[in-house]
């Protein structure tokens, strides 16, 4: 009998503690361009930091199962030697959170990171010491774990993940003194750097952009079940934020993270607006995305 309680108690410390991680995370290396015999080294590595991503606690909140964040990091090698274990690489992260009430999950941060060159040996520690240093790669996956999870507070609560970027700026602001490696250092070649992600979006001047965040999902995407016609409108609202920063800054970073996680989005979501709705969201998202102006073209069929 004893034996029975032991089981069941094991067995619910251990629901405990696998609902009370924030992520569900899949690293995956992409290693086409890199020529060798065994590439073994990478699936190990792919295993081990989804591992750190998942098993780690990054907040002292508890997620459950369906309420958990998509993370996923795809690293794509350009080169690798096997003599100094250096790794040339870019990456693309992308998160993903739920919408209320649906099976859909919805894209919030979506990022190409042009730089993200490490170097890795297998008995490198891989954990999180609050305030150290320890290699480029541990950082790396330590930033984009606090930025996702601030990302996703802020879609919950208006700048509710002030406390997650301030952890993704200490990341940041140690490896910038400790690494000799592009993207954590301001005045780079390429906009697309963590320096730019993190203080731009800490930035008092683009504070509209991060209520847009909250806006957007919480107002808009959460209430589409109940009130699409409503939901639309609060999702207009939020672009008419967002144009606030495209007339203040329209060459920062954050406006392109914005519209590669939302652009496609978009298109679905107001494709089903009323006809006399369209033609503003329209011009308002080819006066701040112009880039994106074919893509939203197809809103009006």
């Amino acid at each position: 009998m004893h034996k029975i309680y032991l089981i069941i108690l094991l067995g619910t410390l251990f629901s405990m503690q696998t609902t009370a991680q924030e992520f569900l995370a899949r690293v995956r290396i992409n290693d086409v361009q890199v020529q060798i015999a065994d590439k073994s080294i990478f699936r190990n590595l792919e295993n081990r930091l989804s591992e750190f991503l998942n098993t780690t606690r990054w907040s002292t909140e508890t997620f459950q199962q369906n309420e958990k964040i998509e993370l996923n990091i795809e690293i794509i090698l350009g080169a690798y030697d096997q003599t100094t274990y250096e790794y040339k690489a870019s990456a693309i992260i992308q998160s993903r959170r739920p919408v209320f009430g649906t099976s859909y999950n919805t894209t919030v941060f979506s990022f190409n990171d042009e730089n993200f060159d490490f170097k890795y040996q297998e008995q490198d520690r891989m954990d999180y010491q609050e305030g150290q240093y320890q290699n480029d790669l541990n950082s790396l996956m330590c930033f984009y774990a606090y930025y996702a999870l601030a990302m996703d507070f802020d879609c919950m609560a208006p700048e509710g993940g002030t406390a997650f970027f301030g952890k993704a700026f200490q990341v940041s602001n140690i490896a910038q003194q400790s690494s000799g490696r592009s993207g954590w250092k301001p005045f780079e070649r390429t906009l697309r750097t963590r320096y730019n992600l993190i203080d731009n979006i800490l930035n008092e001047r683009f504070r509209p952009l991060r209520n847009a965040y909250y806006i957007y999902h919480r107002k808009g995407m959460d209430q589409f079940i109940k009130d699409p016609l409503l939901a639309r409108k609060q999702i207009m609202g939020s672009l008419e934020l967002v144009k606030k920063v495209f007339k203040i800054a329209p060459n920062t970073v954050m406006l392109l993270v914005f519209f590669e996680a939302k652009s496609d989005e978009l298109v679905n979501i107001f494709k089903g607006a009323e006809d006399f709705e369209k033609p503003k969201v329209i011009d308002l998202l080819s006066e701040v995305n112009i880039s994106n102006i074919s893509k939203y073209e197809k809103i009006r069929s």
